[in-house]
């Protein structure tokens, strides 16, 4: 673990606690163990240890208190568009009722944004989408090149709309899609993007067309809906399939 160095120590630290908090396995009002508990279960200085702690602090999830220690805070706390909580959370249980909150802030937030852009997007914005679906279009069915451009697609349109607060929440917005698109790298046999759906957003854009630009984003996001059902479903029926088949690989070893 020495090898990670400073960055990579913090980080493990802020993963390993902050995972099992949103996870519930730290439950609200618990007191984490102490310091030098912590530093040699974990493997960390205590500088790394205590900077991990400070991002948990800023991302809602724990709070120091005198004569206490650091205890876990309730949910109600947690900055839930914070990207490593949003991770986490498609990591735990949860994952059904995460993705159904992120498709819900898409619709109110993304084909409003699309229309904005189509009334107010500069020639640059213009250049940037018309960029970003190229490099989508050479991704291909490749899931892991199709994430960055994708990402970057979304949040130019953010970006074009000419308003300073839907611009702050294109940062946000966009950290959240790059983790839920990253769900789908491994993608079930037969997936393709939805290239189509993406052009049919930017040629909207272009023209000037704010009404078809915002139907255009509600198809998109309605199809991602779809994908990502399709995609949870396969992968469940992957990892039942994968323990069956270990199920059925240990009883032919107990045979032997």
């Amino acid at each position: 673990m020495q090898r990670l160095g400073r960055q990579g120590l913090h980080d493990h630290v802020v993963r390993e606690i902050g995972g099992r908090i949103v996870r519930g396995e730290l439950k609200p009002g618990t007191a984490l163990s102490s310091e030098s508990a912590l530093v040699k279960s974990l493997g960390v200085s205590r500088t790394a240890l205590r900077e991990a702690l400070r991002v948990l602090g800023a991302k809602g999830l724990v709070e120091a208190k005198p004569k206490v220690g650091t205890i876990v805070r309730a949910p109600a706390n947690w900055n839930y568009l914070d990207a490593d909580i949003f991770a986490w959370r498609l990591d735990s249980e949860e994952i059904g009722e995460v993705i159904a909150e992120l498709h819900q802030l898409r619709h109110t937030i993304e084909p409003l944004a699309a229309s904005l852009a189509a009334s107010n997007a500069s020639r640059q914005h213009i250049a940037y989408l018309k960029a970003a679906y190229a490099d989508m279009e050479l991704a291909g069915n490749d899931g892991a090149a199709f994430v960055e451009p994708d990402v970057r697609f979304h949040r130019g349109i953010i970006a074009a709309t000419g308003n300073a607060l839907f611009s702050s929440l294109g940062v946000v917005i966009g950290a959240a899609l790059e983790v839920f698109f990253s769900l789908g790298i491994d993608n079930p046999p037969g997936y393709v993007p939805a290239l189509p759906l993406h052009k049919a957003v930017l040629d909207a854009i272009c023209a000037r067309n704010a009404n078809a630009a915002r139907l255009a984003m509600c198809r998109l996001i309605e199809d991602s809906e779809r994908d990502a059902r399709q995609i949870r479903n396969w992968k469940l029926r992957t990892a039942r399939a994968a323990r069956v088949a270990s199920s059925l690989a240990r009883k032919a070893r107990r045979r032997l």
